[in-house]
């Protein structure tokens, strides 16, 4: 009945002149498409995708809603912001399918939950250090107060490390905890309470602005793969062609975001959360935030990435000593099956 009634509309509004006459086969051909378009919408999956902030890291979400990527995969998505925990609780019932709070969800599985990894946005922590114009380098910051949103966390790590490379002892950095949003420590900074601090690529933007200085992108400092998505074991085994197709627009939006990061802005801005935020500001964060990223096609980390995640982002903040099997919070074998028909893509489009 739908078709048929498709049919008739389609015909009433090209009615036959002497001057055009709209073929049969071109008719056909018409409905054809629109019974197809209209069959993939009624046919399209409902998904929820969870993301932990709407800030420049997840960007690539958005621009993969707004270009319209789920949708050619068949996928009719909602992305939802739910802080990490609340968000691995909301995957484990079944109320999202795919989180964007990677770590809390392998830390997660690593206690027994049914859960995996099974994608990283970044190949590179996306942090840079920035601090009071005094600070001219690793070596300054001896003696000095950094912020940091909690003892032993990925920044404060990160900015042991970063000072250790320039000689400083972690023992000669005292350290703030300020929590993670990124204007308290712009501010902990500008009042004198501290002097160094991490910031996020958006961050980056305004603590520039407000005088402070960049010692650095902590990202050069290894490679770690970082903001991953996790999904259920449960998904992993009973729907692995939905994941690839998630896969496969999540990481379209993510290419997008590094090769047109104007465009990309102009499709997500009105999305997230970045206050005053001019767009010039928001295009300058992500240029910033691309950085982080690899050439090609990512998603899928080196093995020397997937090491130093397991120890710096999961054995070290949990205070574990033996080895952590990779399989045991890790399933990329979908991701790397993605990465390969994109590249194969790839290479017939440039032929």
């Amino acid at each position: 009945m739908a078709n048929r009634r498709q049919r008739e509309i389609l015909c009433s509004s090209f009615p036959p002149t002497r001057e055009s006459r709209p073929s049969f086969v071109w008719i056909a051909t018409t409905v054809a498409l629109l019974t197809l378009a209209f069959g993939n919408i009624a046919h399209a999956e409902k998904i929820r995708t969870a993301i932990p902030q709407a800030n420049l890291n997840y960007l690539s979400i958005y621009v993969a809603d707004a270009r319209g990527f789920f949708k050619d995969e068949g996928l009719d998505n909602e992305t939802v912001v739910i802080s990490g925990p609340l968000s691995i609780a909301a995957l484990l019932s079944g109320d999202v399918d795919f989180s964007g709070a990677g770590g809390s969800g392998m830390r997660a599985a690593l206690k027994g939950a049914p859960l995996k990894g099974i994608y990283f946005q970044s190949e590179k922590v996306t942090f840079y250090l920035v601090a009071d114009p005094s600070i001219k380098s690793a070596a300054d910051l001896k003696g000095k107060r950094v912020a940091i949103g909690s003892a032993g966390d990925t920044q404060d790590r990160m900015i042991t490390m970063f000072a250790e490379r320039g000689g400083v002892s972690s023992r000669d950095i005292v350290r703030i905890a300020v929590g993670a949003d990124t204007a308290t420590r712009i501010l902990a900074i500008k009042s004198g309470n501290a002097h160094a601090t991490t910031v996020d690529p958006g961050g980056l933007v305004f603590a520039q602005k407000e005088g402070l200085v960049s010692l650095g992108f902590l990202g050069d400092l290894f490679p770690m793969p970082f903001q991953g998505f996790v999904s259920t074991d449960r998904k992993i085994r009973d729907n692995p062609a939905q994941i690839k197709r998630w896969l496969k627009a999540a990481i379209r939006g993510l290419m997008f975001v590094r090769e047109r990061p104007e465009e990309a802005v102009d499709l997500g801005i009105k999305k997230l959360q970045l206050g005053k935020a001019t767009r010039a500001m928001v295009v300058e964060g992500v240029k910033n935030y691309v950085r982080a990223l690899p050439q090609g096609v990512p998603g899928l980390p080196s093995a020397e990435g997937i090491k130093n995640f397991l120890e710096y982002d999961i054995k070290i903040p949990l205070g574990i000593k033996e080895d952590i099997p990779a399989e045991r919070l890790l399933n990329l074998q979908l991701v790397d099956e993605v990465k390969k028909e994109l590249e194969a893509a790839q290479r017939r489009i440039s032929k």
